[in-house]
């Protein structure tokens, strides 16, 4: 955890320091999430995700301007203790488009295609009253159908949660990407995340999760840094079960 700590500080200040050098793009992020619990300690999950993005030759400049992202991406959760949770993605299917750059000549419209598998580890620690740390740490193997290059990717998330009531809470976190495999070295930090997530369930089947995330990201083959404002609205709906209504809860993704 130490490790995580350290690194997240040293890449949130490279982004900070770096961030005024920069145009900043706005993007619009949305989920839905259906989910089904199996057993008290099992649950799958499917994942649809749509991401838009402003484009700079548009008279509105708006954050819906273009698309930016599109998935379908299964999970299946296992709550192996309380304070542990492990998740397996087995098939997760993406469409991305390319960044709209300030010259709208960069653009490039042709949309590429992702067959992603993940694993990842969640981890909680309470140390205060309702005070949280998360840790979360997940691994990626991604298939781009335009290459015959394969990537694997480090995902590692360190942060806060508060809970105020069981309907309320509020996230902070850091998370770092990080290309093991396939990346030219310049490209090593894919992107960093910085989130401020707020949390609410206002039935035991619907959770509501909206936020901001400011991520700096690295495009391929540039050691330029681009930095974007995310607005993310995220909708859980949790399927009825009748043995196991009371399962315990898998720590969420993002």
């Amino acid at each position: 955890m130490k490790t995580h700590i350290y690194i997240s500080i040293f890449l949130s200040f490279v982004s900070f320091t770096t961030l005024a050098q920069h145009v900043t793009y706005n993007n619009v992020w949305s989920r839905f999430s259906l989910l089904q619990p199996i057993t008290e300690k099992w649950r799958g999950e499917v994942e649809f995700q749509h991401r838009r993005q402003n484009n700079y030759t548009a008279p509105t400049k708006s954050a819906f301007d273009e698309n930016l992202l599109s998935s379908v991406r299964t999970w299946i959760h296992y709550q192996h203790m309380e304070d542990l949770s492990l998740s397996i993605s087995p098939l997760s299917y993406y469409l991305h488009n390319s960044i709209v750059a300030t010259d709208h000549h960069n653009y490039d419209i042709q949309q590429k295609k992702e067959v992603r598998f993940s694993l990842a580890a969640n981890l909680k620690h309470e140390i205060a009253k309702n005070l949280w740390v998360i840790d979360r740490t997940c691994f990626e193997y991604r298939d781009f159908q335009s290459t015959t290059t394969d990537f694997i990717r480090m995902r590692a998330r360190i942060g806060l949660r508060y809970e105020f009531s069981q309907k309320w809470n509020f996230t902070f976190y850091d998370e770092i990407f990080l290309n093991l495999k396939g990346a030219e070295p310049v490209n090593f930090m894919d992107q960093d995340r910085l989130a401020l997530i707020l949390n609410y369930k206002p039935t035991s089947h619907i959770r509501i999760e909206s936020g901001y995330i400011l991520l700096t990201q690295v495009p391929k083959n540039t050691n330029d840094f681009l930095h974007k404002n995310n607005f993310l609205l995220h909708l859980y709906y949790t399927l009825p079960h009748n043995e196991h209504r009371n399962h315990s809860k898998t720590q969420h993704h993002s």
